[in-house]
């Protein structure tokens, strides 16, 4: 990720300095009329009472520097793409974290055609890297964390296509395989030396959806959703020094198997179209390898409602069965709150507050956030972002209960 960092620097540079199409404005560099790379980056500080989101907190201050590149393709026309290549540089101001300061890559790629035409397609593929614990402490992990970050490696890739076979019936196929990597686990030292991912294995994903949508109103359809998803288990990097226990145990489920069958509704849900809605709700059939199948209500819901000029409000709810880090199962509910206010042109504010409820192998977890932010556009380059997050998080596991608190100011810069 360097040398592509290295490489991009001196095509940049290149064409500065050969200026046939460089004008000093943004974007930094333009290539004919289709093609525009942007530089774009961003700085944040955050201070947090509970860096490890364990019961017992570590408080920390980190600043973050994240240079990055942007490049948009034929942005108006039927082919389009975007490729963003970022790096985050990660540092604390206490040396005793001086130890958990790295950088972190993240790559993204997106294509799209729509000429107009029946058939719309698109191409979504992203690399991240991520250094936290809130997922996994979800799952009722915290006790076996401990003061450690899970370093992960996040991958995603999808497909879709659409296709409009009458004025008012449509068609969508897609295919999105998503996975993680563990990455340079941490010895944690009690009566043995072990990895903080001894108890954790990583989730391979493949998902087939496949939607019919009927038209009923102009600015409401219909429709019907069928969803495929094989999660393939493997064992996340392991070790041991506990003479009893120097292999890694063999896992006790290898494959998860879900189907998805239900309705949709996606539109305006009045005439003044101040409320919309995204609403999926049907049944989920799920099994490990050749078990037999169990069912539950799934659902995952989305309202918006405009109350007036500057102020709207929104309530997502979901409800669903997926794959655990614990080579199990997870049963979830969520429900979230928001509300966003457009003090000015330039200048917005939001809260939030979520509720969610997991049940994760013998782990009962219920979790409250909430969240208030506040952006700020000081230019059509510059814009800066402030939120405060407090996390309550109550586990059936005592050592995975915790609370916490985090203030963010960060600032993005694109030219």
């Amino acid at each position: 990720m360097s040398r592509f960092l290295i490489a991009a620097s001196a095509l940049t540079a290149s064409a500065l300095v050969q200026g046939a199409n460089w004008t000093p404005s943004s974007p930094l560099v333009q290539i004919g009329n289709d093609c525009d790379i942007y530089f774009d980056s961003a700085a944040s500080l955050e201070v947090t009472d509970n860096l490890y989101s364990s019961s017992t907190k570590t408080s920390a201050t980190s600043w973050m520097v994240t240079p990055g590149l942007l490049l948009e393709y034929g942005k108006d026309s039927a082919l389009s793409a975007t490729f963003s290549a970022k790096r985050t540089f990660v540092n604390f101001t206490d040396s005793a974290l001086s130890d958990l300061e790295d950088s972190r890559d993240a790559l993204s790629l997106g294509i799209r055609f729509a000429d107009g035409g029946p058939l719309s397609l698109s191409v979504d593929s992203s690399y991240r890297v991520t250094a936290r614990n809130d997922d996994l402490q979800m799952q009722g992990l915290g006790g076996i964390l401990g003061a450690t970050l899970a370093r992960q490696a996040n991958y995603s890739h999808a497909f879709r296509a659409d296709y409009k076979l009458t004025e008012k019936l449509s068609i969508g196929l897609g295919f999105t395989n998503t996975y993680n990597h563990y990455l340079d686990p941490t010895v944690i030292v009690n009566t043995f030396s072990n990895y903080n991912t001894n108890t954790l294995t990583e989730l391979n994903t493949k998902s087939i959806p496949l939607n019919f949508d009927y038209q009923a109103f102009e600015k409401l359809s219909f429709g019907l959703a069928l969803q495929h998803d094989v999660t393939d288990y493997s064992a996340a990097p392991y070790f041991s020094t506990d003479p009893s226990a120097t292999t890694r145990p063999a896992l006790t489920n290898k494959q998860l198997v879900k189907n998805f069958a239900g309705l949709t509704a996606k539109g305006q849900l009045t005439e003044s179209g101040k409320l919309n809605a995204n609403i999926r709700v049907g049944y989920s059939q799920y099994h490990y390898d050749s078990a037999a199948n169990d069912s539950d209500l799934s659902y995952a819901v989305s309202l918006n409602h405009v109350l007036t000029e500057r102020l709207s409000h929104s309530l997502t709810l979901s409800r669903d069965v997926t794959a655990s880090s614990t080579n199990t199962q997870m049963a979830s509910k969520n429900y979230t709150y928001g509300m966003a206010y457009t003090a000015s042109e330039d200048l917005n504010f939001n809260l939030s507050a979520t509720k969610s409820d997991v049940f994760a192998s013998t782990s009962q977890v219920d979790t409250y956030i909430y969240s208030l932010g506040a952006d700020y556009k000081y230019s059509k380059h510059l814009t800066f972002q402030a939120s405060y997050t407090m996390n309550d998080s109550t586990a059936s596991v005592a050592t995975s209960t915790y609370t916490s608190n985090a203030f963010t100011l960060s600032a993005a810069f694109r030219y």
